[in-house]
């Protein structure tokens, strides 16, 4: 990240003398940007290439295509992020930017302002008027994609709120005389973990009765310790851990997470290479699908996915449920982490040498999907085809999930899946979790409820705090929980005085430092 961070700055740096020869150069270079790219109702695009190819699937998409009568002819870049992101660099250098490309937030801010990409806010005034009205009705949208002059540079992809979900092998706890619904807090979830550890280990020294994958500090929602942001405060590493490795290590709650989750490891509830972090994705899911282990807690999805890829296969009783949501002691809910709307990895930018008619032609296309038929189209289809409007005025999906999503590669198929970048356009989060085999589309009509979901933002960086950003979050997150898990597997001794000197050792490292960063980036984001 630091290499990728000061390469940026570095190459925006260059861009003064680079982009006044750009202009010659791209005329001469295959899907370079401007007057000669594609006909009046054609623009290419640069996109990630797995993106490019689900897009080609999608029923969807052609039908908007045909709504609008505009096509995109899309140039297909790597399929690694950050190796899209570097020859987004590399193209401008070059001078062979398509009409439009992905890129992320970071860059739009330095290259835009140096003349590489088209500002966008008074053509969208022009020629989109639809979208004009999303972006003055969302200010924090609006506080995200404009810089201090007023100007858009990039367009940030709405994405679906996710909270991870508590899987579990429902025939396990039935078979082990365990009530899923008896299960309320976490103190409730150990003693439910004891049973099941007494009653299928004495078969099974492999069982276990929690795993996961990778990174083993993920809980910290279900003790009240996540990290957070508001004018008044920022605790802990907010930035890009809004939802996975959320956690704020001052709070008396943390200490008490650690605590918890040691007693799962000394009492073998917990996979001892899943605690010690060095569990991989592979082993999790096998222990899953084999029978050891009971609990998961990880993507939404994830409790289907085992049903659907060896669960029953191996067992033929195997049923994999969704938990909700835990309370404390006092009956209050314990809001589950989420990740931001607006993902910032996932933004549209403009080539600044496109003439005004082919920035007309990608606005209307865009601005088609802020229009009450185009967030239809893309989050159900077409009537009929696809769903059906019922008599209350709701939606209803009229195609088959598990069938649509097994279409072989390449074939055309109806697909929802949101998350997943096609065009910047609202996500409809009803819509999107809808669009799943009963069991997900079950839990998310429970779970995904105001009451249970913290609210994440996103909070706009200057360069510069970026920079600084980037080099000390990878060295205290990793500090952190490098130094958590070693308090969790009695590799280091666990008490007040150590917690303390722990506590101390982060903030050394630069912990108070970056919430310090994260609080000014805050304030003037939302003028507070």
């Amino acid at each position: 990240m630091k290499k990728r961070m000061v390469s940026m700055i570095l190459t925006a740096a260059m861009m003064g003398s680079v982009l006044s020869g750009c202009g010659n150069k791209a005329a001469q270079q295959d899907n370079a940007g401007g007057e000669g790219s594609g006909g009046a109702n054609t623009y290419t695009m640069f996109m990630r290439s797995t993106y490019v190819n689900w897009i080609k699937e999608l029923k969807w998409y052609d039908a908007a295509e045909e709504a609008t009568g505009i096509h995109v002819e899309y140039v297909e870049g790597p399929d690694d992020f950050n190796d899209v992101y570097a020859e987004v660099d590399q193209r401008i250098i070059s001078g062979t930017l398509p009409d439009a490309v992905m890129t992320k937030l970071a860059q739009t801010n330095v290259y835009g302002p140096q003349g590489a990409f088209a500002d966008l806010a008074p053509h969208i005034q022009k020629y989109a008027p639809n979208l004009q009205k999303y972006i003055d009705a969302n200010p924090d949208y609006k506080a995200l994609v404009t810089d201090d002059s007023g100007a858009i540079y990039g367009l940030v992809k709405e994405s679906p709120i996710f909270t991870d979900y508590l899987g579990y092998r429902a025939d396990h706890l039935e078979k082990a005389g365990v009530d899923a619904d008896s299960i309320k807090t976490v103190n409730d979830f150990t003693e439910a973990m004891r049973t099941l550890k007494a009653f299928y280990s004495k078969d099974n020294p492999n069982y276990y009765p929690l795993d996961g994958r990778e990174n083993p500090i993920r809980f910290a929602a279900w003790f009240g310790c996540p990290s957070s942001i508001s004018p008044e405060a920022s605790n802990g590493i907010y930035i890009n851990h809004q939802k996975d490795g959320s956690l704020d290590i001052m709070d008396e709650k943390a200490y008490t997470m650690v605590e918890t989750m040691k007693t799962w490891y000394d009492e073998g509830l917990i996979n001892p290479e899943f605690a010690a972090n060095t569990r991989t994705e592979g082993d999790w899911e096998a222990a899953m699908i084999n029978g050891n282990a009971t609990f998961e807690y990880d993507f939404y999805n994830r409790p289907q996915w085992f049903m659907a890829n060896g669960g029953t296969d191996a067992d033929p009783d195997y049923q994999m449920g969704v938990l909700g949501m835990f309370q404390d002691e006092s009956g209050a809910v314990m809001k589950g982490t989420t990740n931001v709307k607006y993902n910032e990895e996932c933004v549209t930018a403009v080539n600044a040498k496109c003439s005004e008619d082919k920035i007309k032609t990608i606005l209307t296309f865009i601005d088609y999907f802020y229009t009450e038929e185009g967030l239809t189209v893309a989050n159900y289809g077409v009537e009929g085809e696809s769903f059906e409007t019922q008599s209350d005025g709701s939606k209803k999906f009229i195609v088959d999930y598990t069938k649509e999503e097994a279409t072989p590669e390449g074939e055309k198929r109806w697909s929802f899946l949101g998350d997943r970048f096609t065009v910047c356009r609202p996500i409809d989060n009803e819509a999107f979790f809808a669009w799943n085999a009963p069991l997900i589309a079950d839990a998310a009509a429970r779970i995904n409820t105001e009451e249970n979901l913290m609210e994440a933002v996103n909070v706009k960086y200057t360069v510069e705090q970026t920079e600084e950003l980037s080099n000390l979050v990878a060295t205290v997150f990793d500090a952190e929980i490098s130094g958590i898990v070693s308090f969790v597997t009695g590799n280091k001794e666990f008490n007040a005085d150590t917690w303390k000197a722990f506590q101390e050792e982060m903030n050394g490292l630069g912990l108070s430092r970056i919430e310090e960063i994260q609080l000014e980036a805050y304030k003037a984001t939302f003028g507070n």
